[in-house]
């Protein structure tokens, strides 16, 4: 009897232990009938919820404790699952407390069972998930804070670069239009100066652009019909000269089973594989720089390609690997210092390959070299559109002689630079300097057409759009309205257009390209240049490719026609034209440089007035002959130097023909 008592004394502890437990535990129990009343509950449940046990366990059913919306969840959801598959994880729920107020819980519920199979009673377990839902509450207001900032970062600099870019505006219009009257060798010399700072400083604010659409998600890929084997040569032939100074090789492999035209965006797959090689060939002294694409798949009409960008240099240590995509980053100070940069190059790389769902990748070895790659899934397209034709002729320079035009611009540079524009091309116009005044001058009618900045005081361009499209007129209603922003963007773009704009230009404008925005709105097309003659249309077509023609191939016949007979009007022609051809050399040169193609197709378009009026062919094939170098085969060094130096020496020839008209008149 007393080994008995002993190990009745033993076991008690243990039995008031778990019974502790149970009632102190983290988390809430209770048990239920299978009716749903309470039958047990512990401690720690009627402490968060306040309620007695005397009340819950006196007939209390648990669907009585939940929210109204818990109800009806319950009834639809909760005992429905229960009885079918004998258990509910993970349900969340809410609870009415003694006090009135919600409590926000984790529900597990589990259906025991006698030996029979009939349900005994329902074990349920409770999360309180007040904490956790307080911090799902801050870890939104965070984000939505964060969110707020990055779109007011994105507005600042919108602002900024208007700011900014009216000026540029400004001073790169008034160098063209400097260009065009008589200059000494050191104007023209800083002039030429004046126009390459400009534009750089234009690509800059262009990229802090693009960087800050970047980080506020406002950057979107296009769909359209590239050749991938163009975009390749016409980035390597505009990194070959920094190549060839440093004396590296830059060559590339293209797998012959790709198709000759793909659909996606080759603005910013170029803008990806140019910051690659260019970082390459910055950070290589002696071999080279390796550009591949090969076909790992392909689904269809769908084709995975692997990118590569491998160079001999100088590589990165490995504890500095992941640190090289953060923006504004180097490997380290020394190189920071040896080599410059501000290290936004790969971050805003990486970024656009996230933007294509993949992930750029890097390995390294410390003087042996590093490897870009990353994958990309991009469509065939199963005919070309005719990508890397030559820019057309310039319409006729007549065409927008008597349109009337209201120009509404606040700024009054801008104004300024459109009227000497105007002057040229015989357009009369009326300025004024905000969308009320701009209102009111439609409403008195008389006008063709009007050139619209989107930010003005008073009333800005989008609202004036909707006033004026709301105006009982129908003729104002159709009335061509032509955006002017300083952001030229395609985000842009596509947001004025989708806003009822006719058309839209950025600020700094190419003449040429304002030109036939304005025609073609107008209906006032004019036929393209006379086909070149057929020795040039051989050139053109890349007959001889490897044993190039350099005959000059241009004639001033139109430019005396234009001058009438006026020594004064030949002289300042030819002045313009050296000029053009000086500006349109530097400008095409750096967009080459930067891989960007569009760059390069506007920098064409503003030279074919030039072009047509000296009967440039030999010029035209030249540039055509660069623009599609590398479609095919890829090309050699001695290929590319030759086609750089066919561009170099059909613009010399050009301006040395043309200084001495210009020197003749003078004399």
């Amino acid at each position: 009897m007393q080994g008995g008592a002993d190990t009745e004394q033993e076991q008690e502890p243990s039995e008031d232990s778990a019974e502790e437990l149970y009632e102190n535990a983290p988390c809430g129990y209770l048990s239920t009938s299978p009716d749903g009343r309470i039958i047990k509950v512990n401690q720690t449940f009627l402490t968060w919820t306040g309620h007695s046990r005397e009340a819950l366990l006196g007939g209390k059913r648990f669907s009585e404790l939940l929210t109204v919306a818990g109800r009806i969840f319950h009834e639809t959801h909760y005992a429905p699952l229960l009885q079918m598959q004998g258990f509910v994880h993970e349900l969340s729920l809410e609870l009415v407390c003694a006090d009135g107020r919600p409590l926000p819980a984790l529900i597990n519920s589990v259906q025991k069972k006698d030996a029979l199979g009939r349900p005994r009673f329902v074990r349920t377990t409770l999360f309180n998930m007040t904490e956790r839902k307080r911090y799902e509450r801050e870890l939104l207001l965070s984000r939505r804070k964060a969110e707020q900032l990055a779109q007011a970062k994105a507005a600042l600099l919108a602002t900024l670069s208007h700011e900014l870019r009216n000026p540029l505006n400004a001073i790169t219009a008034a160098t063209r239009l400097l260009g065009m009257t008589p200059l000494s060798d050191k104007q023209a010399k800083y002039l030429r100066i004046l126009g390459s700072a400009s534009g750089n400083l234009l690509a800059l604010v262009n990229d802090i652009l693009d960087w800050s659409k970047i980080e506020a998600g406002r950057l979107s890929l296009e769909q359209r019909e590239f050749s991938l084997r163009e975009l390749l040569g016409d980035i390597l032939n505009g990194q070959a000269a920094r190549a060839e100074e440093k004396r590296l090789g830059l060559q590339t492999e293209f797998d012959e089973r790709l198709p000759a035209s793909l659909l996606g965006d080759p603005v910013k797959l170029g803008q990806i594989l140019t910051n690659l090689v260019s970082n390459a060939l910055k950070f290589t002294e002696k071999g080279g720089v390796k550009v591949s694409v090969a076909l790992r798949s392909r689904d269809g009409d769908a084709y995975d390609l692997a990118f590569q960008v491998s160079d001999t240099g100088i590589g990165i240590p490995p504890d500095r690997l992941s640190a090289i995509f953060e923006e504004y980053t180097q490997a380290n100070y020394d190189i920071g210092m040896k080599y410059g940069g501000t290290g936004l190059g790969l971050s805003i790389s990486r970024k656009l390959v996230e933007l294509h769902g993949s992930k750029l990748v890097v390995e390294s070895e410390v003087g042996r070299g590093t490897r870009f790659s990353f994958h990309l899934r991009l469509k065939a397209v199963a005919k070309g559109a005719g990508v890397g034709t030559a820019p057309s002729g310039e319409s006729s320079a007549q065409a927008l002689r008597g349109l009337k035009v209201l120009v509404v611009e606040d700024n009054e540079v801008n104004t300024y630079v459109l009227a000497r524009w105007f002057e040229h091309w015989g357009v009369s116009f009326d300025a004024v300097r905000n969308g009320r005044e701009a209102v009111e001058r439609l409403r008195q009618g008389g006008y063709e057409l009007v050139l619209m900045d989107l930010h003005m005081p008073v009333l800005d361009g989008y609202d004036a759009l909707k006033v004026i499209r709301q105006l009982p007129d129908e003729r104002l209603r159709q009335l061509p309205i032509i955006a002017i922003s300083a952001s030229t963007r395609a985000w842009q773009e596509s947001k004025v257009l989708a806003s009822g704009f006719t058309d839209f230009i950025g600020k700094p404008f190419d003449e040429g390209v304002l030109f036939r925005k304005m025609a073609r709105c107008t209906s006032r097309e004019a036929p393209e240049a006379p086909a070149p003659p057929p020795e040039a249309a051989l050139r053109a077509s890349g007959a001889g490719e490897d044993s190039l023609v350099l005959a000059p191939d241009f004639s001033f016949t139109k430019l005396r026609q234009w001058a009438a007979g006026d020594a004064r009007a030949s002289s300042a022609l030819a002045r313009s034209s050296v000029q053009t051809l000086e500006q349109a050399r530097l400008v095409l040169t750096a967009a080459l440089k930067k891989g960007a193609r569009d760059d390069y197709e506007r920098a064409c378009e503003a030279l074919a007035g030039t072009l047509h009026l000296l009967e440039a062919h030999g010029l035209a094939a030249a540039l055509r002959r660069a623009r599609a170098l590398f479609i095919g085969n890829a090309p050699d060094t001695a290929r590319v130097q030759a086609a750089a130096f066919a561009i170099d020496w059909e613009v010399e020839n050009l301006v040395g023909a043309l200084v001495a008209i210009a020197s003749e008149a003078d004399a």
